[in-house]
């Protein structure tokens, strides 16, 4: 049954390729190997992919995060032949491609790529060298006010989704990030609602930009703008409130060291629950506002009581 499935499948994405993809044996490969200068459009299936991997005897180290996100791709169907090449030497040597030809292999997907043949083998030094195009440059593109800061957010919201604080490591795609955004477009609401306060720079960061947009999503949401006038000035407020004691947390300087993951996991977290006891009209006090991670008093990561985000794979 599932061999019937798979083939299924295959059968499907045969008739949804790329018209102009050709299939080729392995000994038509190699002769285009030896003889072809130019690009063709292939179609690859886990044995031909297999077959060309043989000429990858001298690349760099695999990317694990980078190999699983292809494969989730190929497999959802939502990997795309963007005319970025496979490139194979002249001297038989595979300069560019291997995450995606470990990709098809590893999800056993049908997909079609530009091969590109006759290169040198020297210019293996020169190639993906070039400035790379950020999510904040394809959110731009698309039209986002703020590019940088909304990738970034939806970035922490995709690994969210997915499940903090397991998730932090997880390698996200431009595309995905580009895909959940079209998923979230009221997030830039959110994002334009912070820039409008003049936050202390140890309090503005991506968590405060995904947490005001989870916070947008919830019941207590007509009370966002109070919450950020508190987290920003720090006026009007009872020591007790909690997002003065978030100001202040972040203020001193959160436990983990800022710039790492643990320091974004540890800053997101504690938004997120001065959030929850905000819109609960709940104080704490210092000593009881905090999370960990690890240790004796580790917690889990919080949710946002009450926000709900769509499907985001």
């Amino acid at each position: 049954m599932a061999d019937k499935r798979r083939t299924d499948q295959q059968s499907a994405a045969e008739r949804e390729r790329n018209p102009h993809a050709k299939r080729v044996t392995p000994g038509e490969f190699e002769r285009l190997v030896r003889e072809h200068y130019g690009t063709k459009t292939l179609v690859f299936d886990k044995p031909f992919a297999e077959k060309v991997l043989e000429f990858n005897t001298a690349n760099r180290k695999i990317n694990r995060r980078k190999l699983e996100t292809l494969a989730r791709q190929m497999r959802s169907g939502d990997f795309e032949n963007t005319g970025e090449p496979i490139i194979i030497s002249a001297e038989g040597i595979l300069n560019n491609g291997q995450h995606r030809l470990f990709a098809v292999v590893e999800s056993d997907a049908v997909v079609d790529m530009d091969v590109r043949f006759g290169i040198p083998r020297r210019v293996f030094s020169k190639t993906d060298t070039g400035a790379s195009r950020t999510a904040g440059d394809v959110l731009t593109i698309k039209g986002a006010s703020y590019g940088s800061q909304v990738a970034s957010a939806v970035r922490l919201l995709i690994l969210y989704k997915r499940g903090l604080p397991d998730s932090i490591r997880e390698f996200v795609s431009n595309d995905e990030v580009a895909r959940a955004f079209d998923r979230l477009k009221d997030i830039g609401d959110a994002i334009a609602m912070v820039q409008g306060y003049s936050f202390p720079k140890s309090v503005r960061s991506t968590p405060l930009y995904a947490t005001a947009y989870l916070a947008s999503r919830s019941p207590g949401r007509a009370r966002l703008q109070e919450w950020l006038y508190t987290l920003a000035t720090g006026l009007e407020a009872s020591r007790d409130n909690p997002a003065y004691q978030l100001r202040e947390r972040l203020m001193r300087g959160v436990e983990a060291p800022i710039g790492t993951r643990e320091g974004l996991l540890e800053r997101f977290a504690l938004m997120i629950k001065s959030w929850n006891l905000w819109q609960a009209e709940e104080t704490v006090s210092m000593r009881d506002f905090r999370w960990h991670a690890t240790g004796k008093s580790a917690e889990p990561f919080p949710k946002l009581e009450g926000a709900r985000l769509p499907d985001l794979a």
